[in-house]
């Protein structure tokens, strides 16, 4: 039994290291891989436990197994939790001195603690902030407020869910992070938005643009100070909480009919894609890559059924008569209209007029999405605009969804998050 255990562990841990990016093998193991990740520090302490037993039977399987993932898992949960110089270089040393003392001692005080407890704070569930032009469907957002006796900070955080642009939904994963902000003294905005293929990408980002006009006119209410707004999204979510912020004027993404300043102070992206034509490729190599594994049976058609099954695949349609997802999203393939995608991504609209921007990138994405990140926070900083990346490395796509209470990867984030905010006080 210990043996089993043992080697098992160590398996599970050796999902920490591998790279998952462009392989089908990714579709089925990326739940494994951010469970392992979450779950790190105590696969560490279990691999410890176990080696020790090992040693102490005289089972070179057991000690060996228990070993390995005890160093695999305590490698990966030191690189997640590392300090970083990115705060220094983008807002000067004494930083720290600028954020109010009340509010840093509601902060997370390390970068990982064993298990984090959000505090109690209130909640109002499907506000309508506006509706869909043209057919007058109600578009909602939750609400997160401070709780009684915590003096409100006047900053307001609109969260822009993810999901591939076409899924997914406000509420999905993210309580944690809302009650442990709202309970610093933010007010948190959970938005839903028009979802592809009903909504263009421009359309997306209108709504986006809504809720910020919303939050504006109704700062006082809730003691949000109107130019204190900060854009937060994950994965599709942060491309759209970019875009929204980079795109003050562009003609393209100016709201019909509704008046009124939609910047905003500064902008967080967990895992946004910067680059959609970078997306697009990535997308067609996985999806040659699959058509070559369905040679494979059962192994291809499962692969193929579990991308139909979350919706990356439309139900009933196979690899082979599927388009490209980004391709349909933008409304034009690679070759022919270049210009289309660098106009929908946030790589296109960079210049000194972007505010500050934070922007957390696992290295080993499975959407291939790291190097574009890299791209966008150098060209930012070229811009002249403040500008911090930190890479977590090892960490795949959504690390910050996966128990996010014990996650080493998704605390030290929030920790990054945390202090991102009191500076843009």
């Amino acid at each position: 039994m210990f043996r089993l255990l043992s080697v098992a562990l160590g398996l599970f841990a050796a999902l920490l290291p591998a790279r998952l990016v462009g392989r089908t093998s990714g579709i089925v193991l990326w739940a494994l891989k951010l469970a392992a990740g979450a779950l790190a520090p105590w696969i560490a302490l279990a691999g410890v436990l176990l080696a020790a037993l090992g040693v102490r039977r005289r089972d070179p399987i057991t000690a060996g197994a228990g070993l390995a993932a005890a160093v695999l898992a305590g490698r990966y949960t030191a690189r997640a939790i590392e300090p970083h110089n990115g705060f220094d270089t983008a807002f000067g040393p004494g930083w720290q001195a600028r954020i109010p003392p009340e509010l840093e001692g509601r902060m997370l005080r390390r970068r990982w603690t064993p298990v984090t407890i959000p505090p109690k704070v209130r909640a109002t569930a499907n506000v309508v902030y506006s509706s869909v032009p043209a057919t007058g469907a109600p578009l909602r957002c939750d609400l997160w407020s401070p709780p009684t006796g915590v003096q409100p900070t006047g900053l307001g955080v609109i969260y822009v869910h993810g999901g591939a642009w076409r899924l997914m939904k406000k509420d999905m994963f993210t309580r944690p992070m809302f009650r442990r902000l709202a309970g610093e003294g933010h007010v948190v905005m959970d938005i839903e938005y028009r979802l592809a293929p009903a909504a263009s990408v421009p359309e997306m980002v209108s709504d986006v643009k809504r809720a910020i006009l919303w939050l504006k006119r109704h700062a006082g209410e809730y003691g949000v100070n109107p130019e204190r707004i900060v854009l937060m999204g994950g994965s599709a979510g942060g491309h759209l909480a970019m875009m929204a912020a980079y795109t003050t004027d562009d003609p393209l993404f100016q709201l019909d009919g509704a008046d009124g300043d939609t910047r905003v102070r500064g902008v967080v992206s967990y895992y946004g894609p910067a680059d959609l034509m970078a997306v697009y490729d990535d997308v067609e190599v996985a999806s040659e890559r699959l058509r070559r594994r369905k040679r494979i049976w059962p192994y291809g058609y499962t692969v193929e059924i579990l991308l139909q099954l979350v919706g990356l695949l439309p139900s009933h349609t196979s690899i082979e008569r599927a388009g490209n997802l980004v391709g349909e999203l933008v409304g034009a393939q690679r070759d022919e209209d270049p210009d289309r995608f660098l106009s929908l991504s946030p790589i296109g609209h960079v210049g000194p007029h972007c505010p500050p921007t934070l922007l957390l990138q696992g290295t080993d994405d499975i959407f291939g999405l790291a190097p574009s990140t890299w791209q966008l926070h150098s060209k930012l900083r070229d811009a002249g605009v403040t500008s911090i990346l930190v890479e977590f490395p090892q960490t795949d796509h959504a690390f910050d969804l996966a128990l996010p209470w014990i996650s080493p990867a998704a605390q030290a984030a929030l920790y990054d998050v945390e202090r991102f905010l009191a500076l843009m006080l």
